[in-house]
């Protein structure tokens, strides 16, 4: 066993150092010169402005996967004035009449369909938490990332405007871009920006860049916008309070019989965001309103720990990028709040830095870190954790974190301490890979000890330290039957702190994707945790596998998982007809008990602001149903009316109305 070990390992470290295929000439970094103008174009989908005319080009696009120029080439320009950023966009497509475009909300990830992105990297630190993406699709549906992460309000995001049409040669974008949205220098000279445009075609598959960055997005390869001169920041302030009115039956027992009683809810809170500099901004809230948002639904499929189940709550999300600590912090560790307190954002061109805090009357809990790039391909963070709650002693981590890439080869390492009561627990992990055009080899060796304590992050396990290997394979074709092949292989071997075996672990998983866009997978997970030995096969299959909003899917899983026989059936099925969209995911498995889970969801949608939707929860724990009434996500105010209660177990006799105004 250790010598097929060591075997992989210097296959994979030999692959690893193999002298990397240069890069074509279309991928040189390329200048645009920021050109300052005094007439705004209109935003029409018309590039027939004056501005547009002797507006300097992105030209010359590069297929990232094959790195020779695309098929189908894009020509972008950008001008700019005292208020906004201008960039105006021709698609060309020798085939405009399969152009797709289906998403028609703005502020939802627009996936599977033609869409183009502009990107703005103000501070031109080449760093993924201050880099900005517009994303247009064929509708002029919009989707905003901003660096350092927001609340999907729009007058939290910023108020921008695009429009598109299709054309007889392909299709056409413009957009404006407030520089209010923005953070950026504070400047009275010329700077220089980091800026590219990229562009997806679904009908191929092809993502060509006009400063080609690669598959694994190396953001080094971004153009240069030379000589911009932003105008001065106006700080602002802005408040977005609530109030809420519901009515509830609740039953209550006396002895042997139970009662109903009838409950009146009225409560009011607000969000404030206020900009202490043009770049550091503070978010507070008192009194949220966590119970009416929609969390997601955690699953049932077997695990030997906790499930990872993500938090949607905006309070926690407004400022995410800052705040990316992995598994040291898991939001949905804070569960109760009677309000909290962020500030982040950036004291010096290359230095971020994030607190947080929230309060209740039973627990308080503090963040404070800060990260510091040191160059275009490293930086390093530290972080300080800490929970005070009423009925424990105070849990405290200190956290440190760096990374580093050269050429194509990069590393990542952590280290933290915890102090919870007498005990003094680490962990601490590091991780190697090599990013390569199809293959990415990489290995990680870690450990958490057994009293390593951090109420705030998510760790399932402690008290175990091992190593792991593997790789991942990707392709992709333009032409032919197949769309993208991939596959990986990984394994891990740790053992407990008393030196027992904690888990051996050997995992295959494969995908196949073709251009009729039917998707077949397939993997093998076995090995052995502590006692128990695993071997479980799964077996998928998807026919409109890249449309979010028709597609159907089935997965079949089958084996032997802690010591019983396992079998899992699930499967999806989603349609959309004029405005109405249904989706439905079913799951049953058989597994020491029988369990099953049906999750239906129905919409419809008024206008691209306003729907009624419904979530039917149906499982061995109960049915829950609620439906909502909502106006959400524009400019404006936004309303709510819902009947039931999102994330109960159970069906709850609830009616409840919510107000949101933005000032």
């Amino acid at each position: 066993m250790k010598t097929n070990l060591l075997i992989i390992l210097v296959s994979i470290l030999t692959i690893s150092f193999q002298p990397s295929v240069a890069l074509s000439d279309t991928t040189v970094k390329k200048e645009l010169i920021a050109l300052k103008t005094e007439q705004a174009p209109i935003i029409d989908s018309i590039l027939d402005d004056t501005c547009w005319q002797d507006a300097p080009k992105t030209i010359g696009f590069t297929d990232e996967r094959t790195e020779k120029p695309a098929k189908n080439q894009s020509v972008g320009r950008v001008v700019y004035t005292d208020t906004a950023i201008y960039v105006g966009l021709h698609l060309y497509d020798d085939m405009p009449d399969k152009i797709v475009a289906r998403q028609t909300k703005d502020q939802t990830r627009i996936r599977g369909e033609d869409w183009v992105s502009f990107s703005l990297d103000p501070f031109h630190t080449h760093q993924f938490s201050d880099r900005n993406f517009f994303i247009v699709n064929p509708l002029g549906t919009k989707y905003a990332h901003l660096a350092t992460g927001r609340a999907e309000k729009s007058e939290w995001i910023g108020l921008w405007k695009a429009a598109a049409q299709i054309v007889e040669d392909g299709w056409i974008v413009e957009m404006e871009i407030p520089w209010q949205m923005l953070d950026y220098p504070d400047t009275t000279k010329p700077v220089q920006m980091g800026i590219n445009v990229d562009r997806f075609q679904q009908r191929t598959g092809e993502r060509s860049w006009w400063c080609n960055l690669g598959v694994n997005e190396f953001r080094e390869n971004d153009g240069h916008w030379m000589d911009v001169l932003p105008p001065p920041r106006k700080r602002e302030f802005k408040l977005l309070p609530y109030l809420i009115g519901g009515i509830s039956e609740t039953e209550t027992s006396v002895g042997a019989t139970s009662r109903s009683r009838r409950e009146y809810t009225a409560r009011a809170g607000a969000d404030i965001r206020y900009e202490v500099t043009p770049q550091l901004r503070l978010i507070g809230t008192a009194n949220p309103d966590f119970d009416n948002i929609e969390q997601a639904v955690e699953g049932i499929d077997f695990s030997y720990g906790e499930r990872f189940v993500a938090d949607r709550r905006p309070f926690f999300s407004e400022g995410g990028n800052v705040y990316r600590l992995g598994s040291f912090f898991h939001s949905r560790r804070i569960m109760d709040m009677d309000g909290g307190l962020k500030v982040f954002g950036k004291i010096g061109k290359k230095t971020s830095v994030g607190t947080l805090g929230t309060y209740h009357r039973n627990n308080q809990n503090v963040i404070l870190q800060a990260s510091q790039s040191l160059t275009t391909t490293s930086n390093i963070r530290a972080a300080f954790l800490s929970n005070h709650h009423r009925d424990t002693a105070a849990n405290n981590v200190g956290y440190l974190s760096g990374d580093a890439r050269f050429g194509k080869f990069s590393a990542r390492s952590g280290f933290a301490q915890s102090w919870a009561d007498a005990s003094t627990g680490r962990n601490g992990y590091t991780n190697m890979i090599y990013q390569g055009q199809l293959l990415q080899p990489y290995l990680s060796v870690f450990f958490a000890d057994s009293d390593f304590v951090n109420r705030l992050g998510y760790h399932p396990f402690t008290g175990y330290r091992g190593v792991s290997l593997g790789s991942y394979l990707r392709n992709e074709w333009r032409e032919g039957f197949f769309r993208r092949v991939s596959a990986s292989i990984q394994s891990e071997i740790s053992n407990t702190s008393e030196g027992e075996v904690f888990r051996r672990d050997l995992s295959i998983s494969s995908l196949i994707l073709t251009h009729s866009d039917y998707a077949l997978a397939a993997g093998w997970r076995g090995g052995q945790f502590e006692e128990f030995t695993d071997s479980v096969f799964s077996v998928g299959l998807r026919a409109r596998a890249s449309d979010r909003f028709n597609n159907v899917g089935i997965t079949y899983n089958w084996g032997e998982q802690a010591g019983e026989t396992i079998h899992r059936i699930s499967g999806n099925l989603n349609l959309r007809a004029y405005d109405f969209t249904a989706g439905i995911a079913s799951q049953i498995q058989w597994h020491f008990k029988t369990r099953y889970q049906q999750i239906l969801t129905l919409t419809y949608d008024f206008s691209p602001a306003l729907s009624l939707g419904s979530r039917l929860i149906w499982q061995a724990e109960g049915v829950n149903i609620y439906f909502a009434l909502r106006r959400s996500g524009y400019a404006g105010t936004d309303f709510f009316i819902i009947l039931g209660d999102p994330n109960a177990s159970e069906f709850k006799q609830r009616f409840v109305a919510k107000v949101i105004r933005a000032f």
